[in-house]
């Protein structure tokens, strides 16, 4: 039987055959070991696959219908429990509802008007007094369309580097190479994308005081959770990363839940490395929220310090600095929610030496952050090293209530330690700090391979551009502040427009779009055929079709796989040289930075012409002001293994295309814009997988 009955209590199993034929059922009790075994696999892994019931059945010496029935049997009884304290929770909500809904028509009754204590409005007194309301609305929107018209008309209008640099992927560049035809633009009736303008407070005394005393607190846990690693970790039955234990950790810190949907669960897990950078430096670079986002440029988003109660940015001898911080963390795929934090940040010289930096959240007096993430006391332990080396061991300890938001394909990844966990910043700390180290040399190294690129100047700068392209393609992956085509997303796409306004982009109407899925080979090999020029023009939209050759390679770390690389679509003639296809294109060059950590990696690249490349390479203009739109892939591990090498890849490719240059708001949006976007990602992912031989992924 596939299932116990409505007692069964999951464990024990009844089998056939023999039995079954003189009428009888057989029950096979579980031992108190195997029953142990499998409740701690269940709260790290619900849903095995079926490798990983056959693990369990070599471990636990038990039949392969037996470890299917008995997570079968035990998702049932979690499920009923679950539904029957939600239920009670939700009767209870009812009746505190339906009482204050009772409260408030009573009161309705006799109210009073709050001017004179007379008796209420009546309906001609509320028809009046609402009419009042819309003409002083319609007198107000008036009058904030006239001083809008008369800064519009006085704006200066400075030349800019935008108007003589910008190449930037636009449908009727690349139509060109589809169809040969020309694309239509489209209208807009939206203003400018949302931003968050975070406006702080004053803080009172009182809370200061409590400020101080929760980064206190803070710095204590993990003071413990650093230095008692047998009392409170213990390896993951998945992945064999370490994760807190959740009896010895609610024993010492007496941790409430912040959520009790069913949906919120805890992530914790730890990890350490050396990187080749001052102690002092990092810390520094961790406190100042714009090189927090340069050393994190895969993770956070945004940041921003709303209030600095300690001494500053920390110098030597004096390290202990309080501050409030707001960060906006992302990562992989529009199909995962991006993750808020309002927290309190303080860092703490607790030896000579030996820094923690802890990061803790706290509401209670902002009105900012995503209230479905909280952040339980984490951060880094920093201890300078010999030679400017430092140790970083770090910790993620989270409670998040998203679940539902993130797409299926991505649940194994973050439930492990390799989506938002410890091991994700450390790699990426490890890439930054080779890439800073890198950059930060004045010669040309020998790695590097290029004609066009001779000094060190011109080789920070291609550098920091490409910094910039791939900032901008993960702030695009969040899609917020967009107007969205629900209708897209039944395709497997996810297709958004916005009217670009910001600095270092070109303006106008650009149109957003992003499809992910898994695909059965490792990372690695996904990378090294993304990486091969010699089959790049079969599913690359902006190389029309021609074949592609690297000019320029700036080496990025230790690894050749991370670079920056110049490329160039050309074509063969007979006497063997490279020409380019036509007139048209004849000055297109393209800009990629790419890397592949443990982890997983990242291509992002965009078409730049050669006066831009220009003004790139020779320093002239800072690479802020150069206008670039990037386009580009995202490559993961599944989340089924530890590391790039085995298991399958999940990859998000995402474009991003000027639609018209026209910010025209009184027209509405032209949904074939984001129709004609859509096929052609949806196109590229065809080709992609009929490159690799899997079409049915």
């Amino acid at each position: 039987m596939d299932n116990n009955g409505g007692g069964s209590s999951g464990n024990e199993q009844y089998t056939s055959g023999d039995a079954k034929q003189n009428g009888k059922r057989t029950c096979h009790r579980h031992t108190p070991q195997q029953i142990q075994r499998l409740e701690a696999y269940f709260k790290e892994c619900p849903h095995p696959d079926e490798r990983q019931r056959n693990q369990l059945c070599r471990e636990l010496k038990l039949e392969p219908d037996q470890i299917k029935f008995w997570f079968q049997n035990k998702r049932t009884q979690s499920k009923t429990q679950e539904d029957r304290s939600t239920n009670v929770l939700l009767r209870g909500e009812n009746e505190t509802l339906q009482s204050d809904n009772e409260a408030m028509l009573d009161a309705l009754k006799s109210v009073l008007c709050p001017a004179c204590g007379g008796p209420p409005f009546g309906r001609e007194e509320r028809g009046h007094n609402l009419q009042k309301l819309r003409f002083e609305n319609a007198r107000l929107k008036d009058h904030r369309d006239r001083i809008s018209n008369f800064v519009n008309q006085h704006k200066p209008n400075e030349p800019t580097v935008e108007d003589s640099l910008a190449y930037v992927p636009s449908l009727d560049r690349i139509s060109y190479g589809i169809n040969g035809g020309n694309m239509y633009e489209p209208s807009s009736s939206y203003g400018p994308p949302n931003f968050q303008i975070i406006q702080p407070r004053p803080l009172a005394e009182t809370d200061m005081s409590l400020l101080s005393e929760i980064a206190a607190s803070a710095v204590e846990e993990l003071k413990r959770l650093f230095l008692a690693e047998e009392q409170f970790w213990v390896k993951s039955c998945i992945d064999e990363t370490y994760v807190i234990d959740t009896e010895s950790y609610e024993r010492f810190s007496h941790a409430v839940r912040h959520f009790s949907s069913t949906t919120a669960h805890v992530e914790s897990s730890k990890a350490v490395t050396v990187v080749h950078v001052e102690a002092i430096n990092l810390i520094q670079m961790f406190l100042d929220p714009e090189k927090w986002k340069e050393l994190f440029p895969t993770i956070v988003n945004k940041a921003n310090t709303i209030h600095v109660l300690g001494s500053g940015l920390p110098i030597r001898g004096n390290c202990n600095v309080l501050q409030v911080m707001w960060e906006q963390l992302h990562i992989l795929s529009p199909l995962v929610p991006a993750r808020e934090f309002m927290v309190v940040r303080c860092c703490q010289e607790i030896e000579k030496g030996i820094w923690i930096i802890a990061d803790v959240s706290h509401r209670a007096n902002f009105d900012f952050g995503n209230a479905a993430c909280y952040k339980r006391p984490s951060g880094c332990l920093i201890q300078a090293l010999p030679d400017a080396h430092s140790k970083v061991m770090w910790i993620e300890h989270v409670e998040v209530d998203h679940k539902l938001d993130t797409h299926k394909i991505y649940r194994d990844l973050l439930s492990g330690g390799s989506g938002y966990g410890a091991k994700r910043w450390i790699v990426t700390l490890e890439r930054m700090c080779e890439r800073m180290a890198l950059s930060s040399i004045q010669t040309l190294p020998p790695s590097d391979r290029s004609e066009v690129i001779t000094t060190g100047e011109a080789r920070r700068s291609v550098m920091k551009l490409g910094e910039r392209m791939v900032k901008n393609f993960n702030e695009m992956l969040t899609m917020s502040g967009k107007i969205d085509f629900p209708q897209q997303s039944k395709n497997g796409v996810r297709v958004s427009i916005r009217m670009n306004i910001e600095a270092g982009q070109p303006p106008g109407i650009v149109v957003s779009a992003s499809s992910s899925l898994a695909i059965p080979l490792t990372p690695l090999q996904v990378f090294a055929f993304l990486q091969n020029l010699d089959t790049r023009q079969q599913w690359d939209i902006l190389s029309y079709g021609t074949v592609v050759n690297e000019i320029a390679r700036i080496v990025t770390g230790s690894s050749e796989t991370n670079c920056v690389t110049i490329l160039r679509p050309t074509h063969e003639e007979n006497n063997d040289k490279m020409v380019v296809q036509d007139s048209c294109k004849d000055d297109m060059l393209m800009l990629q930075d790419c890397y592949m950590d443990a982890l997983g990696g990242m291509i992002v690249y965009a078409p730049m012409d050669m006066a831009t490349m220009h003004f790139a390479v020779s320093g002239e203009v800072d690479p802020s002001h150069i206008p670039i739109l990037p386009s580009g892939f995202v490559i993961s591990s599944d989340g089924r293994r530890s590391t790039v090498e085995d298991g399958g890849t999940l990859l998000t490719v995402a474009f991003q295309i000027l639609v018209s240059g026209k910010a025209n708001r009184s027209r509405e949006v032209n949904e074939k814009s984001a129709d004609t976007v859509s096929a052609l990602i949806s196109s590229t992912i065809q080709r992609i997988k009929g490159l690799l031989n899997c079409p049915e992924c």
